[in-house]
């Protein structure tokens, strides 16, 4: 058996460094699973958001925030419940998501949340549950809210709820001995009583089998007990919050997220007045171009943006055209849109651009006057003005919206004066 010892010697580094390797290996295998995992849950939540299938959307990025915490995640979570219409729920994750923010130094992000913060303040419903634990210890009675035992020091204390029904009940030891069931609307204020347990037998309160089943039927909701911890620790900072964010996610709702498109045809009306008057080439008279003041346009409208506060979008707009009086119509510059509820959108916008058209010269002079061949385009010359939008929600796309939409402007120029009424169709991705 000596002669065996060396040889078992010499292997056991070898597969022993091997073992070490292989178990290494599946540990990162293990990781990057994980983090494909939570990017591909974000990738399908958010094409779930943008097709406004928000019940599907919400789990999905829920359990992506789950396997590796992220801001950018977190702003998508709330917005996702927004949407969802638990304003209570959206809420606390915009709180936290504004600490999170401030913490990391992240401006963008900060002013974001604290924007739907403030519009969603005036819809949150609250809830005050007050306690009488009648002789008996906060240790000894839980009060439940949906479920979820709620902490002591949330008692009698205001708590944001989501709209809805919501079931209050008190236990002793461990056996509920009282509940009631409370509904709230949006921006609504309640207060509950909860009795003590005496008083509550004396009442002959309904028994919890009777309850459970209008609970349990009941649609599935973030568990309340949450919300109140969120609520009373306002400045703690959350915890696994990353200093660098380097997955997709970190893109939401990042500057290349708050990027809006629009591009769009029209046709419409256009009147342009140009100074026609030039002096002949001829030894005496004056030259004069006969123009049509209307013309008959078409062209194509485009708008680039950024989402700059609460849906103000702020960018440059670009109408370019052709008019009847074999002419053109450009006009661009900075331009700032806002939506009026979930149909309508206007804005307004200075203008820089020029137009030109095209007419027949003729020569008069003392007594006569003499029509020439000769066409000429007439200029309007660098010119200054202003814009205005006014669009209407046809229907919603895969990534935005088609809309019904004029952007009439109004142009002053050296030589003349021009303004235009088109009427089109633009799609625009947001």
């Amino acid at each position: 058996m000596t002669p065996l010892r060396p040889l078992r010697q010499n292997l056991c580094a070898p597969l022993a460094g091997a073992l070490l390797g292989a178990s290494a290996l599946l540990s990162v295998q293990q990781v990057a699973a994980e983090e494909s995992a939570a990017e591909r849950l974000f990738r399908e939540g958010r094409a779930l958001l943008v097709e406004q299938r928000f019940a599907e959307a919400c789990p999905k990025l829920e359990e992506s925030q789950r396997l590796e915490p992220s801001l950018g995640t977190k702003l998508n979570v709330a917005f996702c419940h927004e949407r969802l219409g638990e304003v209570a729920t959206a809420w606390v994750g915009f709180q936290e998501a504004l600490i999170t923010a401030r913490t990391a130094g992240d401006a963008a992000r900060e002013a974001f949340a604290r924007a739907r913060l403030d519009a969603l303040a005036p819809r949150v419903p609250w809830l005050r549950v007050r306690v009488s634990t009648g002789g008996a210890g906060a240790d000894q009675v839980a009060i439940l809210l949906d479920g979820a035992a709620l902490d002591p020091v949330a008692w009698d204390k205001e708590l944001p709820v989501d709209p809805g029904e919501h079931v209050v009940a008190a236990a002793h030891q461990g056996e509920v001995f009282w509940q009631t069931t409370v509904a709230l609307r949006e921006s609504e204020r309640v207060d509950v009583a909860v009795p003590a347990q005496a008083e509550a037998e004396e009442e002959a309160a309904p028994a919890p089998a009777e309850r459970a089943p209008a609970a349990a039927s009941r649609p599935a909701r973030p568990p309340a007990a949450r919300l109140p911890r969120a609520r009373l620790l306002p400045d703690a900072p959350r915890d696994g919050a990353r200093g660098e964010e380097r997955s997709v996610r970190s893109a939401a709702p990042s500057a290349a997220d708050r990027m809006v498109y629009e591009v769009g045809g029209f046709m419409g009306y256009l009147w342009l007045e140009a100074d026609t008057t030039t002096q002949c080439s001829a030894s005496y008279g004056e030259c004069y171009l006969s123009l049509s003041d209307d013309n008959f346009l078409a062209g194509v409208t485009g708008f680039i943006g950024y989402t700059a506060m609460e849906r103000l979008d702020l960018g440059v707009r670009a109408q370019i055209s052709l008019h009847s009086n074999a002419g053109v119509l450009i006009a661009l510059g900075p331009s700032v849109s806002y939506p009026l509820g979930e149909q309508f959108r206007v804005g307004s916008t200075l203008l820089f651009g020029t137009a030109t058209q095209t007419g027949r010269v003729y020569e008069q002079g003392d007594g006569y006057s003499s029509d020439l061949t000769v066409e000429a385009s007439v200029p309007l010359g660098f010119s200054l003005g202003l814009g205005a939008e006014l669009g209407m929600k046809l229907m919603d796309g895969p990534s935005g919206a088609l809309f019904l939409q004029t952007t009439p402007l109004f142009l002053v120029g050296a030589d003349g004066v021009a303004a235009s009424l088109p009427l089109g169709m633009v799609y625009r991705w947001d």
